[in-house]
This record gives C-alpha cells, sequence and structure tokens, in this order.
C-alpha cells in the first residue's frame, strides 16, 4: 500500500524531471517499471545537452532491494511539487501579510494557542507608552512655544498687555471681574501665578468659607477651564452671607478668565457660571411680621 502512494505521488512531474536530469534508469527501478526506453530517452537527451558537471545532476538514488527509502521518496516528491497538508498549513501560516491579490484571505496561526492575558497586558502597556511619549511631545512643544511667543510680544507688539500660553490657549496675565449674588457682591483681581488664593487682604479661602461646597463652587470656574495654579486670585467680598458671597466670588472669578480668555465662554456656561443670581430678600411689610407672616387674626 505505501509503494502504491508512493507511485501515485510520483507520476507524471516526477519521472519528466528525473529524465531532464538523466536518472531515468534508477527511477525506474525505484519504482518497478522497464527502464530500457526511458534509459535509451535518457541518452539522447544527454548527448544533445549536457548541463553543468556530473555534481550537479539529480543524485544517484541508493536502491534497497529495488525499493525507494523514505528519504529518497520524499525527496522526488518536493522535487516534483507534492506537499503534505501540515507543510502547505505551515506555508500559509509564513505566507506574507494580506495582500488582495495575490493572498486575499489571512489565516491566523492555529498551530499556538493565543495567550490572551499577555496580549490585554500588551496592548496596555502600549497604551501608557504612546500616552507619555505624547505627554512629552506636548511639553516640548509647549516649552517652544512660550519662547517663540515671548519673543513675539517683546519685538513685534510691546504695547500690546502681557499674555502667557496654557493649553495652546491665550491667556491675560492680569484681568479682572465683578460679580453679585443675592445681597452679596465681590470683585476679582487675577494675576499670573502659582494658585494663591486671597480673600479680603489675608484671609484664606478655607478660613473664609469653612463648608466644602461653597469652596467648590468658588474655585469651579478653574476646573472648567483647566487653569488651575496658573493665576493668583485676589478677592474683596462684602454684603451677604457665605453662600452669597460665595455665589459672587464664583461669578466675578468667571468674568475675568472671560476677559482674559473669551475662548472659553463655552466652558464655563458648562456650569452656569456666568449666570448671576439676582434674587433678592424682600423686606418687611408694614403692618405685618414679615415679607409673607401676618399676626395672628383675632375678632375680638
Amino acid at each position: 500500500a505505501a509503494q502504491a502512494k508512493l507511485r501515485a505521488w510520483l507520476r507524471a512531474p516526477a519521472a519528466m524531471r528525473a529524465l531532464a536530469r538523466g536518472s531515468a534508469p534508477a527511477l525506474c527501478r525505484g519504482l518497478g517499471r522497464t527502464s530500457r526506453p526511458f534509459a535509451t530517452a535518457a541518452k539522447k537527451e544527454a548527448a544533445q545537452k549536457e548541463v553543468g558537471p556530473p555534481s550537479a545532476r539529480f543524485p544517484d538514488l541508493n536502491l534497497d532491494q529495488g525499493r525507494l527509502s523514505i528519504d529518497e521518496a520524499l525527496y522526488l516528491a518536493k522535487e516534483a511539487g507534492y506537499w503534505t497538508t501540515r507543510e502547505l498549513q505551515l506555508q500559509i501560516v509564513k505566507s506574507p501579510p494580506f495582500s488582495p491579490r495575490e493572498r486575499p484571505f489571512l489565516i491566523e496561526n492555529f498551530f499556538e494557542v493565543a495567550d490572551l492575558e499577555k496580549a490585554r497586558s500588551q496592548d496596555v502597556e502600549d497604551v501608557k507608552f504612546d500616552a507619555e511619549h505624547e505627554e512629552e511631545e506636548a511639553e516640548d512643544l509647549n516649552l517652544s512655544n512660550d519662547v517663540i511667543h515671548g519673543s513675539i510680544q517683546k519685538h513685534f507688539r510691546p504695547g500690546q498687555p502681557a499674555t502667557f500660553l496654557i493649553n495652546n490657549q491665550e491667556w491675560l496675565s492680569r484681568a479682572e471681574g465683578r460679580g453679585t449674588c443675592k445681597r452679596a457682591s465681590a470683585h476679582a483681581v487675577l494675576q499670573r501665578g502659582t494658585g494663591i488664593f486671597k480673600v479680603n487682604g489675608e484671609s484664606d479661602l478655607f478660613a473664609r468659607w469653612p463648608m466644602l461646597y461653597n469652596r467648590m463652587d468658588v474655585c469651579l470656574p478653574y476646573k472648567l477651564t483647566g487653569t488651575a495654579c496658573h493665576y493668583d486670585t485676589f478677592v474683596e467680598v462684602q454684603g451677604g452671607g457665605p453662600s452669597g458671597q460665595a455665589g459672587a466670588a464664583r461669578l466675578a472669578v468667571a468674568r475675568a478668565l472671560l476677559m482674559a480668555n473669551p475662548g472659553c465662554h463655552d466652558d464655563l456656561q458648562k456650569g452656569f457660571c456666568l449666570l448671576e443670581d439676582t434674587r433678592q430678600r424682600i423686606g418687611s411689610i408694614p403692618g405685618k411680621v414679615g415679607a409673607r407672616a401676618s399676626y395672628s387674626w383675632r375678632k375680638r
């Protein structure tokens, strides 16, 4: 059965190639066929075309009792262009990348089990590396932009107010704004700095507004515009209570930032920082206890 299978492999292509290389008698003896006609044709072709030295010809087959060995049969099969299924699969796996003309199908390597955890960790590392690389490039770009911007400002626009760049946007180095909320009013002055916040002179933000939500209201414009720790803020507030003064200070800071860079209008509007709270306390009405409450009515 094995010999019949080898014979089926080595039909026309192998015989013709062996004839061309001058070893038809050995091939025919290995396949158990008569060799005289093939040997005559081979001698005629060899006489007409002498190709290369004898060492370059087809190797002599080592016959073992008139049969081919497994190595010789496989060698002849490869020379004839026959491949096993596994060898074809390996060729497909090791083939070049996708090509719509030559190789329209891209088959994955199904001989190896994919390591999902390793692939995911590799993807996460690649994303982190890309993010760090982009941040470094952005920092280098900002430094170069600051130098160029400062030179242009100094030599070509000396009369213009001083500006600087934050997130590739131009901001004034000094701006101010006023705001009101209920019965409170505030005046804020912003100067380029490191994030100092003073209220009514030397009072600190934490001392002026002990409640966390009041401090969050005051600092909300910086969070929305991304300008935290880029400005020193000096606020003067009067009237109203702690909540009203916090709302007035927020409106004053938001208007100052809008003056420094009008392009941040949409960012401030997302948190309603430019909305003025005009509610007022209604005074007491004559003949009543307060604005709404009345004295208890008695018939007698």
